[in-house]
């Protein structure tokens, strides 16, 4: 446990650096929401199609994996609904714990990945985001609607958002490139590899810039219910579906890996576009992306002699 931490650390360290350089207001405010549309639209995308393409794919448990994360993200949502008339919250506050239970961050894990697996991690954790994604999104946009008081959710535009994420166009492709076989030009694997270097800095900057360490006692019962539910009980479900469905090493790593890392600053975005109660969100998403460094290791060292297999 201690070598996954120790690898990890530096990881959480650039978080850390993050946050403060937003505390102390370096390199300025404007500069970190440029730098999160970098991020998300060119810089994770060029690594996500570099990474598939170079990747041999034909040895992938492709369906025994996607069998394994759609029920992984079927079964934090059932859960997430049960737990509901304990916490005896309001339908705003209750769409933050929905989404802290559910949603995952992609950037920690490519990075956790890439640091602890090696480079063909990306590519598994880009498959994981294409099939748990647009689930997700499907499933979640009406619940959060109606908890949070909005009528009607408009499912016209749940399509279209899958649609045109940059992540999805990436994997789809990537795999396009690569089942097909289709030649790519060195000078282009070049030209990606030199771009997608500032991925994950960058990405791990922006998180730790995002940060909001706040304390809400009012707030205690959905902030902990939501820490357990993400931290614990969603890995703790993907090493027991793994083993149902028969993955094994390297995919299962990945699989618990993304089951055990915090939620997605995205939540934050659309707590606040659909009603939610977007600052229990941020203290959600701050909590969890610090306690996970101390979660993770234990988790990560736990599941690997069945990652080495």
């Amino acid at each position: 446990m201690l070598s996954i931490a120790v690898t990890i650390l530096p990881i959480f360290l650039l978080i850390i650096v993050g946050y403060l350089f937003k505390r102390f207001g370096f390199p300025g405010d404007n500069f970190w929401v440029p730098a999160e549309k970098l991020t998300y639209f060119i810089l994770l995308p060029a690594l996500i199609i570099r990474s598939i393409t170079e990747t041999d794919l034909s040895a992938m448990p492709v369906g025994p994996m996607a069998l394994t994360i759609l029920s992984l993200g079927a079964s934090m949502i059932v859960l997430a609904l049960i737990v509901k008339p304990v916490m005896r919250i309001d339908g705003p506050a209750y769409t933050s714990v929905l989404q802290g239970s559910t949603r995952i961050n992609a950037y920690l894990c490519f990075a956790i990945g890439d640091a602890l697996y090696g480079p063909q991690s990306v590519a598994l954790c880009a498959y994981f985001l294409a099939v748990m994604m647009p689930f997700i999104n499907t499933s979640l946009v009406p619940l959060i609607s109606a908890y949070a008081g909005n009528g009607k959710p408009n499912w016209a535009s749940v399509p279209l958002q899958v649609i045109k994420n940059p992540i999805i166009i990436a994997c789809a492709i990537g795999w396009t490139i690569n089942m097909l076989s289709i030649p790519t030009p060195q000078w282009l694997i070049t030209f990606l590899s030199i771009l997608d270097r500032g991925t994950l800095p960058i990405a791990l900057l922006c998180i730790g810039a995002g940060l909001a360490v706040v304390l809400d006692l009012s707030r205690l019962v959905a902030l902990g219910t939501t820490i357990v539910l993400k931290l614990i009980c969603m890995p703790v479900i993907a090493i027991a579906l793994c083993q149902f469905f028969g993955i094994t090493g390297l995919p299962l790593a990945i699989i618990v890996l993304f089951g055990g890392a915090p939620a997605s600053p995205a939540s934050f975005i659309l707590a606040r576009q659909m009603g939610g109660d977007a600052p229990l969100m941020a203290a959600i998403l701050s909590a969890q992306t610090i306690l996970a460094a101390l979660t993770l290791p234990p988790i990560l060292a736990y599941i690997a002699p069945l990652a080495s297999q």
